[in-house]
């Protein structure tokens, strides 16, 4: 039996540790608001000297002869390829065998979105390629042994961010040529015919920091440098992915990066804004297309294992509250609502984030989505071609 000094030792032991390992995450903490807010200033004084030393260069684009484009990807694991089922039958309408970047003038993204968004508009994929490539990542990434989970959850998560990264710098390799391809699209590697897609991804700054998102770009922005151009394409899709407790957070330029899509599920309000801050607030938008990735928020009513309610009050329902709040902000925006659109179907069951060999019922679920909604796809290409020909009313 333990005596009462071996008890009092231990619970002195314990509280020496917990001490200890406060005082690690509270200088994690403050180490990462230092280097999120140096960058934040690097940021502010590179701008500032840049317009200085280029007095004549306007803050905003050149502004379009025509309504701008806009296509926003929601996150949702596996389940992005609603999105991209839901975007495949659009596009057929609008433009049979064209491709997203052909279209859009800016396509951005969060976590699974975010994926979607580096292929269609920074590797300048067809939908149709972009389908097979996300199956073929998603079997990549989420088909791991239980020896391999173990292993991985004695680091915090359930999936390798390795796995990851190979994956991605497989896609880039396929259609760069190189595993090594920066974020930044750069001008001087495009012929003057090709057409410029910008395009974005979602992150969060800092290790439980709460701090605005963090875009990684594939062009400049007048109003905030960004470090799209310092790093690798798979290094954003890497940051834009990390769903807490599914992957490890990445480092990049010095401060740590983990999935937005608690915060930011639904990226249509940054699209948005993005595009105020790029062509300035009197560029006129055409079309804002908003694609979920299944409506999850009525799976509550249904759990009945308390495994599963856990996770879903952890994730999945804040992902839906942020993606559904989102939604109705846009909706009932008086100056957005005319040009808004978003497709989302709901679901009738729990289907993970990782669950990849639920693919195919995934894609049904978006198939019979179209087909009660074909009138809606109809509508939203009807304008897009309007827009494309700049015959459009807003």
């Amino acid at each position: 039996m333990a005596t009462a000094a071996g008890v009092a030792a231990g619970v002195g032991v314990t509280a020496v540790l917990g001490a200890v390992l406060v005082n690690k995450q509270r200088a994690q903490h403050e180490a990462q608001l230092k280097a999120i807010d140096a960058r934040t200033r690097r940021d502010k004084a590179y701008w500032i000297e840049w317009h200085q030393r280029r007095p004549g260069i306007p803050r905003h684009l050149d502004p379009l002869s025509r309504p701008l484009r806009l296509l926003s990807l929601d996150g949702g694991g596996v389940r992005g390829i609603i999105s991209l089922i839901i975007l495949e039958q659009i596009m057929n309408e609008v433009a049979p065998g064209a491709k997203p970047c052909e279209w859009f003038d800016l396509i951005g993204g969060t976590s699974t979105g975010g994926l979607i968004a580096i292929m269609l508009g920074r590797l300048r994929m067809s939908v149709r390629d972009c389908i097979d490539a996300y199956r073929e990542l998603s079997k990549e990434v989420f088909d791991i042994s239980t020896l391999s989970v173990a292993v991985n959850l004695l680091d915090g998560h359930i999936f390798s961010g390795d796995r990851l990264q190979r994956a991605v710098e497989k896609v880039v390799g396929r259609y760069k040529g190189g595993t090594s391809t920066k974020m930044w699209d750069n001008p001087g590697n495009r012929s003057e015919r090709e057409r410029v897609c910008r395009t974005f991804v979602v992150a969060i700054p800092g290790c439980d920091v709460h701090r605005p998102a963090k875009l990684f770009r594939t062009y400049n922005n007048r109003f905030q440098r960004h470090s799209a151009d310092h790093c690798q394409i798979w290094e954003a899709a890497r940051a834009t992915s990390c769903a807490p407790s599914f992957f490890p957070e990445i480092q990049v330029d010095g401060v740590y990066y983990s999935d937005g899509g608690l915060g930011y599920n639904n990226p249509t309000k940054l699209m948005h804004q993005e595009a105020q801050s790029l062509w300035g607030p009197d560029q006129k938008i055409g079309c804002l297309l908003s694609l979920g990735t299944g409506s999850v928020d009525s799976f509550l009513k249904r759990i009945n294992d308390p495994l599963d309610f856990v996770k879903f009050v952890g994730i999945f329902k804040r992902m839906a509250l942020s993606c559904d709040g989102v939604h109705q902000e846009m909706r009932s925006n008086q100056l957005v609502a005319p040009f808004y659109y978003r497709f989302n179907p709901t679901m009738k069951e729990n289907i993970s984030l990782d669950e990849w060999k639920k693919l195919k019922d995934l894609e049904e679920i978006a198939n019979n989505y179209l087909y009660a909604t074909r009138r809606k796809v109809v509508a939203f290409a009807r304008a897009m071609i309007n827009y494309k020909n700049g015959t459009g009313d807003i």
